[in-house]
């Protein structure tokens, strides 16, 4: 008898930490699970070199609505994808985008883990070219502060290459997205965070700006928040099971993830 009440005991305390992890998280254990547009990060990074041709092509043939990506403006003026200011390749050199020509950043393999051919750093316009054949949303991460001229750059290359309808801004660079929200009316923009009880969360709310947060500092409560405001949530970077099934809870609209898709 001791023995089965001291079980139900330890059920019992089981049960009270995982609500209370769950409310702690904003997850209710009742809520209905959003349904979110999943973002290839990088585009299918899980597999590819991320922001290559490769792993955006990987991404266009799989059940995504969108491919993110990171853009930094070279030395002579063009735009290219890289996660980082320094572009790393297979030599072991690496070479800083606004320091280097294009040529020169095209020149050699870039480094590769992933796969044994040698993949090279893909331009913005190839990038666009991949979303518009694949159909996919081109989800654009701004990765320095740009100006209204370079804005005008970037959305002449989007026009060109593809359909601004069919993008999306994001940036953790406030300033830009506004001005994109008034020169580009229409187009979709979040604010990049990884801060809890960021300030400028506030800001979006006022200004209309969507929000897209690391997945660790996701809560319920900002959710709720967004959504009554008329707003969007992404989150990043989602790749195990269950922090999908925590986003869901919280009822975020889109996740970014290395690897789950829409099959």
């Amino acid at each position: 008898m001791k023995k089965k009440k001291a079980i139900w005991i330890a059920i019992s305390i089981a049960v009270v930490v995982v609500v209370a992890a769950l409310a702690v998280m904003g997850v209710f254990a009742f809520s209905k699970k959003s349904d979110p547009a999943f973002v290839a990060h990088r585009g299918y990074s899980e597999s590819y070199v991320g922001n290559t041709e490769d792993a955006f092509l990987a991404a266009s043939e799989r059940g995504f609505y969108g491919i993110e990506t990171d853009i930094w403006k070279t030395k002579d003026g063009f735009y290219v994808c890289n996660h980082d200011e320094t572009v790393k390749y297979q030599s072991g050199e690496e070479k800083e985008v606004s320091a280097t020509d294009l040529e020169e950043l095209l020149a050699i393999p870039l480094k590769n883990d992933k796969t044994a051919t040698s993949v090279y750093l893909c331009t913005f316009e190839r990038y666009l070219e991949i979303c518009k054949k694949g159909g996919k949303t081109a989800v654009i991460e701004l990765k320095e502060d740009f100006s209204s001229d370079e804005l005008r750059e970037i959305f002449a290359i989007v026009d060109r290459a593809y359909d601004r309808k069919c993008v999306s801004v994001i940036s953790f660079f406030f300033d830009p997205l506004l001005v994109v929200k008034r020169e580009y009316p229409g187009v979709d923009v979040q604010y990049l965070s990884e801060t809890k009880n960021d300030p400028i969360f506030e800001k979006c709310l006022k200004e209309g700006v969507s929000l897209d947060v690391r997945q660790s500092i996701l809560t319920g409560k900002m959710v709720r928040a967004f959504h009554d405001a008329g707003l969007t949530v992404n989150t990043w970077t989602v790749d195990k099971k269950i922090d999908l099934l925590i986003v869901r809870l919280k009822g975020v609209d889109y996740v970014t993830t290395d690897l789950f898709c829409k099959e």
